[in-house]
């Protein structure tokens, strides 16, 4: 059989018995009702509040529940979910990760789309190398074997934020960041590493804090080779790994890698959503680090000659993708060590646009908030009160009560924010509208092409109704002078009486 293009023919062979199975070998809870979809449901008709998982993505992309906060921030940013995405594709986010994290840094969304570009196989989605840096896929997997029949339906409760179907003639991508906007030593370091992507051992990915299937408390997984203490990087870049033997020693003291993969995890809170303004990332203070320390104080063991990140104590790390002052995201939710800390004065965002799965208090989600305009002919703007007045219904009213509790400087921040917002949307906003305008050309000009071909294939028509009536015409007179003549040879041919 043929490769499946279409999500419309992609149907489960599963069983509920394999579902509960696979979510207890993988670590997903039941908690979250996996389900294996009829026979006659296919990947796109997922049940209400649902959403679609691959079991191929776990056992060949390296994916781990809880998820990581940087998958769900790719999926966030590109509004597309995990049933849209590629098994390749899925791989290459997560080989990504892996490789940032043996570096000695957090992922960073900003960084991926300097390297990667969201992408159409067939139905699917998936992540191609951009053209504008290095390459960081040395080789990949080609043969993949059946995967898109294998799937079931979970809570969308598994993750923080309402997961979006993307639509497949949705706009790809944006333009990819520049070097200015990245972390320069992460970017050095990242493009010195070109690896090759395959499924990682379970020793390698809770080494690294992507996974946290180990049942060893308060040892760490180790990776030997020849003796020596092989570190996570260098198993990476290794294409052969075959002689690495796994292996675990007591961990160091408040350095647990379990813990810290937990940290790293979305787990019923602690999630920060991507900017809803795409790419407006340049941070107007001086970027700070997000070099994370991942030295281990392994007793007894000799320590590898390969060089390991130093021990750098970044209490605070700003991501880069917020993309505003450092002093403006400490009034927001702070990373601190992967843990979520709110600031003591508790200030409402309802009405700040900070992710697509935000939306305003009070409001249907579906619906599209029309603001209230009730300016009439005799207002004059010159009035301050007016203004006051007639601006005061644009915003939902849920959130007067949110800026009447702001200070001067919290509000002169929002507003920074909001207007670089706003000139950043403008921009894709006169883009989508002439996209759709040169679609409306092209069918208007579609439409009156259609409309002479009709008209002349109505000309057509009348001419062949003119042609066939004066076929029957003729037909009826060579009927007639045939009866006429017909007669008279009967006539003639009569015995004479």
């Amino acid at each position: 059989m043929g490769a499946w293009k279409d999500l419309s023919v992609s149907f489960s062979r599963l069983t509920q018995e394999e579902v509960e199975n696979f979510c207890i070998d993988w670590g997903i809870g039941l908690k979250f009702n996996p389900v294996a979809p009829a026979c006659d449901k296919s990947l796109d008709q997922c049940p209400p509040s649902s959403i679609a998982l691959y079991c191929r993505h776990f056992e060949f992309s390296n994916l781990r529940h809880p998820f990581s906060l940087f998958v769900l921030n790719v999926l966030e940013y590109y509004r597309v979910s995990f049933g849209q995405i590629h098994l390749k594709g899925m791989a290459k986010v997560l080989h990504f990760e892996v490789l940032c994290r043996a570096l000695g840094y957090d992922p960073s969304l900003l960084l991926f789309r300097r390297f990667f570009r969201l992408a159409k196989n067939s139905d699917w989605f998936t992540f191609e190398t951009s053209k504008v840096d290095t390459c960081l896929i040395s080789s990949m997997v080609t043969t993949l074997g059946t995967w898109k029949d294998r799937f079931f339906w979970v809570s969308d409760s598994i993750i923080p934020f309402k997961m979006v179907w993307r639509h497949p003639d949705a706009v790809l991508n944006e333009p990819e960041p520049s070097d200015s906007n990245l972390n320069d030593a992460f970017l050095k370091a990242i493009r010195e590493c070109p690896s090759r992507v395959r499924p990682f051992p379970e020793h390698l990915l809770v080494l690294l804090g992507v996974s946290i299937l180990w049942e060893k408390a308060n040892r760490d997984p180790v990776l030997m080779r020849k003796g020596q203490v092989m570190s996570a990087l260098d198993f990476i870049k290794s294409d052969d790994t075959s002689d690495v033997v796994f292996t675990d020693a007591q961990a160091a003291e408040e350095d647990d890698d379990v813990a810290r993969g937990i940290e790293q995890r979305f787990e019923d809170a602690g999630y920060v959503s991507v900017s809803n303004v795409k790419g407006f990332s340049k941070p107007a203070a001086p970027k700070a680090s997000t070099r994370r320390s991942t030295r281990r104080l392994l007793k007894g063991a000799p320590q590898s000659t390969s060089s390991e990140p130093g021990e750098l104590s970044d209490d605070i790390e700003v991501s880069e993708d917020q993309g505003v002052d450092v002093d403006v995201e400490k009034e927001k939710k702070l990373v601190v060590h992967g843990k979520i800390k709110t600031p003591a004065k508790k200030v409402m965002d309802t009405f700040v646009h900070a992710s697509s799965s935000r939306y305003v208090e009070g409001l249907d989600p579906d619906e599209v908030y029309v603001p209230g305009w009730s300016v009439k002919l005799d207002d004059s703007f010159k009035d301050a009160a007016v203004c006051e007045d007639k601006f005061s219904h644009i915003a939902p009213p849920s959130v007067h009560s949110t800026i009447a509790e702001m200070d001067d400087d919290m509000m002169l921040s929002r507003m920074i924010l909001s207007t670089c917002n706003l000139a950043a949307m403008l921009p894709q906003g006169v883009a989508h509208f002439r996209k759709r305008m040169l679609e409306y050309e092209e069918f208007s000009k579609k439409k009156e092409k259609m409309k002479s071909s009709m008209a002349a294939m109505k000309k057509e028509i009348s001419g062949f109704a003119e042609k066939e009536e004066a076929w029957v015409k003729k037909v009826g007179e060579l009927t007639r002078r045939h009866e006429i003549e017909f007669g008279d040879l009967r006539k003639a041919l009569r015995p004479i009486g």
